[in-house]
Protein backbone atom coordinates (compact mmCIF):
# COMPACT_ATOMS: atom_id res chain seq x y z
CA UNK A 1 0.00 0.00 0.00
CA UNK A 2 1.60 3.73 -0.62
CA UNK A 3 1.98 5.80 1.63
CA UNK A 4 1.35 9.80 1.10
CA UNK A 5 4.36 11.90 2.04
CA UNK A 6 1.68 14.69 2.86
CA UNK A 7 2.50 15.23 6.93
CA UNK A 8 -1.18 16.78 7.08
CA UNK A 9 -4.09 14.76 8.41
CA UNK A 10 -7.47 14.71 6.03
CA UNK A 11 -9.71 17.33 7.33
CA UNK A 12 -12.59 14.24 7.85
CA UNK A 13 -10.53 13.31 10.73
CA UNK A 14 -7.49 10.74 11.25
CA UNK A 15 -7.91 6.88 10.96
CA UNK A 16 -6.62 6.12 14.70
CA UNK A 17 -6.00 2.88 15.72
CA UNK A 18 -6.00 2.38 19.62
CA UNK A 19 -4.46 -0.61 21.57
CA UNK A 20 -4.21 -1.53 24.95
CA UNK A 21 -6.89 0.59 25.09
CA UNK A 22 -8.22 0.33 28.68
CA UNK A 23 -11.27 1.74 29.30
CA UNK A 24 -10.59 4.77 26.72
CA UNK A 25 -9.14 7.78 28.73
CA UNK A 26 -6.69 8.23 25.22
CA UNK A 27 -9.90 7.52 23.12
CA UNK A 28 -11.84 10.13 24.50
CA UNK A 29 -9.00 12.37 24.20
CA UNK A 30 -9.05 11.50 20.17
CA UNK A 31 -12.14 11.77 19.96
CA UNK A 32 -12.50 15.16 21.15
CA UNK A 33 -9.67 16.10 18.93
CA UNK A 34 -11.28 15.05 16.03
CA UNK A 35 -9.58 11.60 15.53
CA UNK A 36 -11.87 8.77 14.51
CA UNK A 37 -11.08 5.81 16.25
CA UNK A 38 -11.53 2.94 13.56
CA UNK A 39 -10.07 -0.11 15.45
CA UNK A 40 -9.69 -0.50 19.84
CA UNK A 41 -7.95 -3.38 21.71
CA UNK A 42 -7.92 -4.64 25.49
CA UNK A 43 -7.49 -8.03 26.77
CA UNK A 44 -9.75 -7.06 29.99
CA UNK A 45 -13.68 -7.93 29.37
CA UNK A 46 -14.98 -5.01 31.49
CA UNK A 47 -12.65 -2.53 29.28
CA UNK A 48 -13.86 -3.78 26.09
CA UNK A 49 -17.59 -3.83 27.26
CA UNK A 50 -16.70 0.25 28.09
CA UNK A 51 -15.19 0.32 24.99
CA UNK A 52 -18.27 -1.35 23.05
CA UNK A 53 -20.31 1.64 25.29
CA UNK A 54 -19.29 4.45 24.21
CA UNK A 55 -17.57 4.01 21.40
CA UNK A 56 -20.15 1.64 19.47
CA UNK A 57 -18.91 2.80 16.11
CA UNK A 58 -15.46 1.21 16.74
CA UNK A 59 -14.15 -2.02 16.14
CA UNK A 60 -13.56 -3.38 19.45
CA UNK A 61 -11.27 -6.90 19.90
CA UNK A 62 -10.99 -7.86 23.14
CA UNK A 63 -8.29 -10.71 23.82
CA UNK A 64 -4.25 -10.52 23.91
CA UNK A 65 -2.99 -8.47 20.99
CA UNK A 66 -0.46 -11.16 19.97
CA UNK A 67 -3.23 -13.11 18.79
CA UNK A 68 -4.60 -10.28 16.24
CA UNK A 69 -2.88 -10.20 12.65
CA UNK A 70 -5.06 -7.94 10.78
CA UNK A 71 -5.73 -4.05 11.19
CA UNK A 72 -7.39 -1.84 9.35
CA UNK A 73 -5.45 0.94 7.45
CA UNK A 74 -4.87 3.95 9.97
CA UNK A 75 -3.54 7.23 9.87
CA UNK A 76 -2.04 7.11 13.70
CA UNK A 77 -1.40 4.10 15.83
CA UNK A 78 -1.62 4.56 19.85
CA UNK A 79 -1.45 2.86 22.81
CA UNK A 80 -0.49 2.63 26.76
CA UNK A 81 1.29 -0.46 26.73
CA UNK A 82 1.44 -1.86 30.04
CA UNK A 83 3.75 0.11 32.35
CA UNK A 84 3.22 -2.19 35.78
CA UNK A 85 6.94 -3.43 34.88
CA UNK A 86 8.03 0.04 34.94
CA UNK A 87 5.90 1.32 37.51
CA UNK A 88 7.89 3.37 40.51
CA UNK A 89 5.60 0.96 42.99
CA UNK A 90 6.06 -2.03 41.57
CA UNK A 91 8.43 -4.42 41.57
CA UNK A 92 11.27 -2.84 39.79
CA UNK A 93 12.76 -5.59 38.17
CA UNK A 94 11.77 -5.33 34.88
CA UNK A 95 14.10 -7.75 32.77
CA UNK A 96 11.93 -10.81 34.80
CA UNK A 97 8.68 -9.13 33.85
CA UNK A 98 6.71 -10.69 30.68
CA UNK A 99 4.89 -7.04 30.51
CA UNK A 100 8.08 -5.36 29.62
CA UNK A 101 8.53 -6.49 26.26
CA UNK A 102 4.83 -5.41 25.33
CA UNK A 103 6.09 -2.90 23.52
CA UNK A 104 7.23 -5.20 21.03
CA UNK A 105 3.12 -6.23 20.06
CA UNK A 106 2.93 -1.99 19.95
CA UNK A 107 6.33 -1.44 17.43
CA UNK A 108 4.74 -5.22 15.08
CA UNK A 109 1.30 -3.25 14.36
CA UNK A 110 3.17 0.04 13.72
CA UNK A 111 5.30 -2.11 11.19
CA UNK A 112 2.26 -3.90 9.46
CA UNK A 113 0.12 -0.91 9.13
CA UNK A 114 2.86 1.47 8.41
CA UNK A 115 1.00 4.70 9.76
CA UNK A 116 1.71 8.13 9.56
CA UNK A 117 2.22 8.58 13.16
CA UNK A 118 2.13 6.78 16.34
CA UNK A 119 2.34 8.07 19.98
CA UNK A 120 3.19 5.54 22.89
CA UNK A 121 2.01 6.16 26.52
CA UNK A 122 3.96 4.84 29.75
CA UNK A 123 4.72 5.73 33.27
CA UNK A 124 7.85 7.90 34.16
CA UNK A 125 9.57 5.12 35.44
CA UNK A 126 10.22 3.69 32.09
CA UNK A 127 12.64 7.06 31.61
CA UNK A 128 14.74 5.92 34.46
CA UNK A 129 15.11 2.23 35.02
CA UNK A 130 18.60 0.98 33.64
CA UNK A 131 19.37 4.52 33.03
CA UNK A 132 17.41 5.17 30.43
CA UNK A 133 18.48 1.56 28.98
CA UNK A 134 14.76 0.32 28.67
CA UNK A 135 13.68 3.54 26.50
CA UNK A 136 16.99 3.94 24.41
CA UNK A 137 15.97 0.24 23.59
CA UNK A 138 12.60 1.18 22.64
CA UNK A 139 13.37 4.33 20.77
CA UNK A 140 15.63 2.70 18.73
CA UNK A 141 13.23 -0.27 17.83
CA UNK A 142 11.02 2.71 16.33
CA UNK A 143 13.96 4.30 14.56
CA UNK A 144 14.66 0.88 13.00
CA UNK A 145 11.16 0.67 12.04
CA UNK A 146 11.16 3.63 10.09
CA UNK A 147 10.16 6.63 12.48
CA UNK A 148 11.68 9.98 13.47
CA UNK A 149 10.98 9.49 17.38
CA UNK A 150 10.69 12.28 20.16
CA UNK A 151 9.98 11.70 23.65
CA UNK A 152 8.69 14.11 26.78
CA UNK A 153 7.94 13.30 30.62
CA UNK A 154 4.75 15.39 30.54
CA UNK A 155 2.54 16.31 34.03
CA UNK A 156 -1.26 16.44 33.50
CA UNK A 157 -1.84 19.15 36.45
CA UNK A 158 0.70 21.40 33.67
CA UNK A 159 -2.59 21.01 31.42
CA UNK A 160 -5.61 21.79 33.21
CA UNK A 161 -6.11 18.49 34.62
CA UNK A 162 -7.20 18.51 38.48
CA UNK A 163 -4.30 15.56 39.28
CA UNK A 164 -0.45 15.80 39.68
CA UNK A 165 -0.12 12.70 36.97
CA UNK A 166 3.39 12.54 35.44
CA UNK A 167 3.33 9.85 32.09
CA UNK A 168 6.01 9.58 29.28
CA UNK A 169 4.92 9.79 25.79
CA UNK A 170 6.84 9.07 22.96
CA UNK A 171 5.23 10.17 19.84
CA UNK A 172 6.99 8.80 16.26
CA UNK A 173 6.73 10.26 12.51
CA UNK A 174 7.20 8.38 9.64
CA UNK A 175 10.77 9.27 8.40
CA UNK A 176 9.42 10.31 4.98
CA UNK A 177 7.15 12.85 5.83
CA UNK A 178 10.85 14.32 6.98
CA UNK A 179 8.71 15.63 10.37
CA UNK A 180 9.55 15.20 13.69
CA UNK A 181 7.03 16.19 16.57
CA UNK A 182 7.60 18.96 19.21
CA UNK A 183 5.04 18.42 22.34
CA UNK A 184 3.24 21.23 23.40
CA UNK A 185 3.99 23.75 26.12
CA UNK A 186 2.46 23.79 29.79
CA UNK A 187 -0.96 25.77 29.94
CA UNK A 188 -1.09 26.00 34.06
CA UNK A 189 1.17 26.07 36.78
CA UNK A 190 3.05 29.34 38.66
CA UNK A 191 3.22 32.09 36.50
CA UNK A 192 6.22 33.79 36.21
CA UNK A 193 8.26 36.80 34.58
CA UNK A 194 9.33 34.30 31.82
CA UNK A 195 5.96 32.33 31.68
CA UNK A 196 3.52 34.95 32.72
CA UNK A 197 0.42 33.37 30.42
CA UNK A 198 0.03 30.56 32.34
CA UNK A 199 -2.99 29.57 34.18
CA UNK A 200 -3.19 28.74 37.83
CA UNK A 201 -3.58 24.26 38.50
CA UNK A 202 -6.61 23.46 38.45
CA UNK A 203 -8.51 23.04 42.40
CA UNK A 204 -9.65 18.97 42.26
CA UNK A 205 -11.52 20.00 45.44
CA UNK A 206 -13.70 22.15 43.17
CA UNK A 207 -13.72 19.74 40.47
CA UNK A 208 -15.69 17.22 42.57
CA UNK A 209 -17.82 19.59 45.09
CA UNK A 210 -21.28 18.88 43.06
CA UNK A 211 -21.24 15.26 43.50
CA UNK A 212 -22.79 13.39 46.93
CA UNK A 213 -21.12 13.88 49.78
CA UNK A 214 -21.07 10.36 50.97
CA UNK A 215 -21.91 8.19 47.84
CA UNK A 216 -22.60 4.94 49.79
CA UNK A 217 -21.30 1.78 47.73
CA UNK A 218 -18.83 3.76 45.59
CA UNK A 219 -15.57 3.97 47.82
CA UNK A 220 -13.26 1.40 49.88
CA UNK A 221 -14.42 1.19 53.32
CA UNK A 222 -14.03 -1.45 56.11
CA UNK A 223 -17.04 -0.15 58.53
CA UNK A 224 -16.39 -2.96 60.80
CA UNK A 225 -12.23 -2.83 61.13
CA UNK A 226 -11.27 -1.48 64.26
CA UNK A 227 -9.13 1.43 61.82
CA UNK A 228 -12.31 1.18 59.53
CA UNK A 229 -9.85 0.22 56.77
CA UNK A 230 -7.47 3.75 57.30
CA UNK A 231 -4.15 1.84 58.66
CA UNK A 232 -1.18 3.95 59.96
CA UNK A 233 0.71 3.06 56.52
CA UNK A 234 -2.05 4.28 54.44
CA UNK A 235 -2.03 7.38 56.93
CA UNK A 236 1.67 7.77 56.75
CA UNK A 237 1.67 8.34 53.22
CA UNK A 238 -0.08 11.74 52.87
CA UNK A 239 -2.80 10.54 51.44
CA UNK A 240 -4.93 13.80 51.62
CA UNK A 241 -4.11 16.59 49.08
CA UNK A 242 -5.10 20.29 49.53
CA UNK A 243 -8.44 21.00 48.24
CA UNK A 244 -7.42 24.06 45.92
CA UNK A 245 -4.36 22.08 44.57
CA UNK A 246 -4.52 19.26 41.89
CA UNK A 247 -4.97 15.50 43.55
CA UNK A 248 -2.64 13.47 43.96
CA UNK A 249 -2.44 10.78 40.84
CA UNK A 250 -5.23 8.50 41.00
CA UNK A 251 -4.31 5.03 41.12
CA UNK A 252 -5.95 1.52 40.09
CA UNK A 253 -6.09 -0.15 43.29
CA UNK A 254 -9.00 1.13 45.57
CA UNK A 255 -7.79 0.58 48.82
CA UNK A 256 -4.86 2.93 47.88
CA UNK A 257 -7.08 5.77 46.93
CA UNK A 258 -6.27 9.17 48.60
CA UNK A 259 -8.29 11.04 50.89
CA UNK A 260 -11.23 13.27 49.97
CA UNK A 261 -10.26 16.96 50.57
CA UNK A 262 -13.47 17.30 52.92
CA UNK A 263 -11.85 15.09 54.85
CA UNK A 264 -10.39 16.15 58.23
CA UNK A 265 -6.15 16.72 58.47
CA UNK A 266 -4.70 13.80 60.14
CA UNK A 267 -1.73 14.11 62.95
CA UNK A 268 0.93 11.70 64.12
CA UNK A 269 0.12 10.71 67.37
CA UNK A 270 3.22 8.36 67.97
CA UNK A 271 5.93 6.31 66.14
CA UNK A 272 8.27 3.56 67.10
CA UNK A 273 9.40 2.29 63.79
CA UNK A 274 12.98 1.73 64.68
CA UNK A 275 12.19 -0.78 67.76
CA UNK A 276 10.08 -2.55 65.18
CA UNK A 277 6.92 -1.04 66.11
CA UNK A 278 4.23 0.68 63.99
CA UNK A 279 2.86 4.21 64.33
CA UNK A 280 -0.81 5.57 65.50
CA UNK A 281 -2.19 8.08 63.01
CA UNK A 282 -5.73 9.94 64.07
CA UNK A 283 -8.05 12.41 62.47
CA UNK A 284 -8.69 15.44 63.96
CA UNK A 285 -11.84 17.79 64.11
CA UNK A 286 -9.61 20.57 61.60
CA UNK A 287 -10.92 20.93 58.10
CA UNK A 288 -7.94 22.87 55.86
CA UNK A 289 -9.88 23.01 53.26
CA UNK A 290 -12.53 25.76 54.78
CA UNK A 291 -9.88 28.42 55.66
CA UNK A 292 -10.29 29.38 52.07
CA UNK A 293 -14.14 28.99 52.05
CA UNK A 294 -16.51 28.66 54.68
CA UNK A 295 -19.21 27.16 52.19
CA UNK A 296 -17.59 24.15 51.36
CA UNK A 297 -18.96 21.10 52.25
CA UNK A 298 -17.09 19.22 55.57
CA UNK A 299 -17.01 15.18 55.86
CA UNK A 300 -17.86 14.71 59.70
CA UNK A 301 -16.08 11.10 58.81
CA UNK A 302 -12.97 10.67 56.65
CA UNK A 303 -13.10 8.71 53.73
CA UNK A 304 -11.73 7.89 50.27
CA UNK A 305 -12.42 9.17 47.31
CA UNK A 306 -15.55 7.50 45.11
CA UNK A 307 -14.72 5.88 41.63
CA UNK A 308 -16.99 9.19 40.18
CA UNK A 309 -15.12 11.23 41.65
CA UNK A 310 -11.68 9.78 40.44
CA UNK A 311 -13.25 9.59 36.89
CA UNK A 312 -13.75 13.10 37.04
CA UNK A 313 -10.44 14.00 38.56
CA UNK A 314 -8.95 12.09 35.30
CA UNK A 315 -11.01 14.49 33.04
CA UNK A 316 -13.97 11.43 31.82
CA UNK A 317 -16.97 13.16 30.90
CA UNK A 318 -19.51 13.99 33.88
CA UNK A 319 -21.67 11.15 32.92
CA UNK A 320 -19.14 8.36 32.69
CA UNK A 321 -19.36 5.07 34.06
CA UNK A 322 -17.03 2.08 32.87
CA UNK A 323 -18.82 -1.25 33.49
CA UNK A 324 -17.89 -3.85 36.31
CA UNK A 325 -17.56 -4.07 40.13
CA UNK A 326 -16.25 -1.29 42.22
CA UNK A 327 -13.44 -2.55 42.24
CA UNK A 328 -13.00 -2.88 38.03
CA UNK A 329 -14.32 0.72 38.13
CA UNK A 330 -11.43 1.44 39.99
CA UNK A 331 -8.47 -0.13 38.23
CA UNK A 332 -9.81 1.14 34.34
CA UNK A 333 -10.35 4.44 35.76
CA UNK A 334 -6.80 4.56 37.55
CA UNK A 335 -5.23 2.97 34.43
CA UNK A 336 -6.62 5.22 32.28
CA UNK A 337 -4.46 8.48 30.54
CA UNK A 338 -6.76 11.44 31.57
CA UNK A 339 -8.80 12.13 28.60
CA UNK A 340 -7.88 16.42 28.59
CA UNK A 341 -4.24 15.34 28.87
CA UNK A 342 -4.91 13.17 25.60
CA UNK A 343 -6.70 15.88 23.93
CA UNK A 344 -4.15 18.47 24.00
CA UNK A 345 -1.35 15.99 22.87
CA UNK A 346 -3.82 15.08 20.08
CA UNK A 347 -5.12 18.63 18.89
CA UNK A 348 -0.88 19.43 18.62
CA UNK A 349 -0.54 16.87 16.25
CA UNK A 350 -3.80 16.84 14.04
CA UNK A 351 -3.64 20.16 13.52
CA UNK A 352 -0.10 19.92 12.81
CA UNK A 353 1.07 22.65 15.40
CA UNK A 354 3.38 19.99 16.54
CA UNK A 355 5.02 18.94 13.46
CA UNK A 356 8.25 20.77 12.63
CA UNK A 357 11.04 20.15 10.21
CA UNK A 358 13.55 17.14 11.02
CA UNK A 359 16.02 18.06 8.27
CA UNK A 360 18.96 20.41 9.52
CA UNK A 361 19.09 24.34 8.66
CA UNK A 362 21.68 24.56 5.85
CA UNK A 363 23.72 27.39 6.62
CA UNK A 364 24.70 30.02 3.99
Amino acid sequence: MKKSSEPKIKQAGPRVISLFSGCGGMDFGIKAAGGNIVFSNDILSDACKTLQKYFPETKVVCGDIAAVTEFPAADVVVGGYPCQSFSMAGNRDPRKDVRTNLYKQFLRVVELVQPNYFVAENVSGLKQLGAGSFLEEQENAYKRAGYEVTHHLLNARDFGVPQSRKRLFIVGVRKDLAKKFLFPSATHGKATKKSPHLLPYTSHGDAIKDLPLWPTGEFYERPHDPDKGFSWYFMSRNRKAKWDNPAFTVVANWRHITLHPASPTMKLTWSNLADGWKQRWDFTNEYDHQVEGQERPVLKEPRRLSWRECALIQTFPRNFEPVGDVDSKFTQIGNAVPPKLAEVIFRHLFSGAGLISSSPSRKR
